[in-house]
């Protein structure tokens, strides 16, 4: 299980509306499917614990359609002053910027590659994002130190911002860990759920920089169930559109087979439920740039391959 450590934020509107016909209507041209991405956060399963269980999961994400991993959570665990790992057994980084984790996950997350996967990133909650600005702030190489071993040691292409914070200044810890990362060549994404101007402005701020989004990670579950993919798209970054298979409601792969499928071509082969996504869709096709998956472990097993294939066909892979 990912734990998140996070200050919330609440909706107090949810978008209820008829999900296989009607709706908005935009012209978007068709992706191209050489650059789809299918991602899934991934926790404890990809450190190291002693057994072989980790292995089995790096051959289970290379024999299937995942290209994009995202490991997290990275938090702040107050009662050690270091970052984490998910939860508080694993501390990874100390206030020194020092590595402090397990000696075998950097040759672990290196072996990822393979298969259909092609990147690889590191999640930052709001609670890791927060400790890094005042890290930045307080000991700027220290916060380099850390974000360059993220890059060179560990092998990570990027960093991704689970930034659910309130405060979008550009001194603003999803702004100030955004500039650090790029500094040391590390390209970011982020996975917003509200705020769509807020993100663009990050967006553009971080393109100035000379910096990379490579995507962003939209929520269209939980508080961001009404997000609509298509509705996002003119921020100049791929969209990557996010279900959750147990976030209050069961989505089931067909489910997310359809709910994609509707994102892709503005229609659907069979009614969404509501409680499985909320927003109104568009009736003609959208460039959505892939899909991703909240979490790995509500679909490891035998689920795993039917949702990531349930992906691959909803996108048109």
């Amino acid at each position: 299980m990912i734990v998140k450590r996070i200050s919330f934020l609440f909706i107090f509107s949810i978008v209820l509306a008829s999900l296989c016909c009607g709706g908005k209507t935009k012209n978007k041209a068709a992706t191209n499917i050489s650059d789809t991405r299918i991602a899934v956060y991934i926790g404890d399963e990809l450190y190291p614990d002693g057994t072989t269980g980790p292995a089995t999961t790096v051959t289970t994400l290379q024999q299937s359609p995942l290209t994009s991993p995202i490991l997290g959570l990275v938090n702040y665990n107050q009662s050690t002053n270091s970052l984490v790992f998910n939860d508080g057994s694993r501390d990874i980084f100390n206030i020194t910027g020092e590595y402090i984790g397990s000696s075998e996950w950097p040759a672990l997350i290196q072996s990822l590659r393979g298969g259909n996967i092609r990147e690889l990133y590191l999640s930052f909650s709001t609670s890791g994002s927060g400790f890094m600005g005042k890290l930045i702030s307080s000991n700027p190489a220290a916060a380099a130190k850390i974000l360059s071993y993220i890059k060179n040691n560990l092998g990570f292409d990027g960093i991704d911002l689970d930034y659910e914070g309130s405060d979008f200044s550009t001194t603003s810890p999803v702004y100030t860990v955004a500039l650090a990362a790029i500094n040391v060549g590390l390209k970011v994404t982020a996975a917003p759920y509200w705020g769509k101007e807020n993100w663009q402005s990050w967006v553009t701020y971080v393109q100035a920089n000379n910096g990379t989004v490579s995507w962003l990670n939209l929520q269209c579950y939980s508080g961001g169930n009404f997000n609509n993919p298509g509705d996002w798209l003119d921020l100049g970054v791929p969209i990557v559109a996010g279900s959750c298979a147990n976030c209050g409601a069961i989505c089931t792969p067909v489910d997310m087979q359809n709910l994609f499928t509707l994102w892709r071509t503005g229609q659907s082969p069979a009614p969404i439920s509501a409680s499985c996504w909320g927003g109104t869709p568009n009736t003609s096709p959208q460039a959505i740039g892939g899909g991703f998956i909240w979490v790995y472990d509500a679909i490891a097993g035998t689920q795993f391959l039917p949702y990531m294939n349930a992906l691959k066909t909803g996108l048109g892979m």
